[in-house]
């Protein structure tokens, strides 16, 4: 359920659990209920979601597998998935000034049979910090290979 409420978000998942437990009170759901319902509400087409988390034994694990900076500035990242869930790998890029930049590989990158994906960062101050899903929302069982940072001096 946290993972389903980080992916969609609170202002989208919140009313829909909430709708859901109205409608299906004193009843007895299955669970293909609960994902049509979910389906339905938020629009989305989720059965990916529902084969990874619930019918599958599959691993999330992405990784930031390089950071390279080119000659006119632009950064660029390559995130890495080395496990079988797909999920939108969220990133958060700090920049030298402070400044952050909120990026997305959208899950269908995934669900394409892509493992790897760059995401460009146009030319500015440097980047100095990397990191995917900082708020912790998906289970990723290798958290140690998430965050990537710039050496000083560099």
């Amino acid at each position: 359920m946290n993972t389903l409420r980080a992916l969609l978000g609170p202002e989208t998942f919140d009313p829909i659990y909430r709708k859901y437990i109205r409608t299906w009170a004193y009843k007895h759901p299955k669970p293909w209920d609960f994902f049509n319902f979910f389906a339905t509400e938020s629009g989305r087409s989720l059965d990916w979601f529902w084969r990874t988390w619930y019918y599958e034994t599959w691993s999330l694990d992405q990784a930031v597998g390089a950071v390279e900076t080119g000659n006119g500035g632009a950064t660029t990242i390559t995130i890495v998935d080395r496990g079988w869930a797909p999920m939108p790998a969220r990133v958060t890029v700090t920049r030298q000034n402070g400044e952050k930049l909120q990026l997305e590989v959208p899950v269908e990158t995934w669900l394409s049979g892509a493992t790897q994906a760059d995401i460009s960062v146009p030319p500015g101050s440097p980047v100095v910090r990397v990191e995917i899903d900082p708020e912790g929302g998906f289970p990723d069982i290798d958290r140690r290979n998430n965050v990537w940072e710039a050496k000083s001096g560099s």
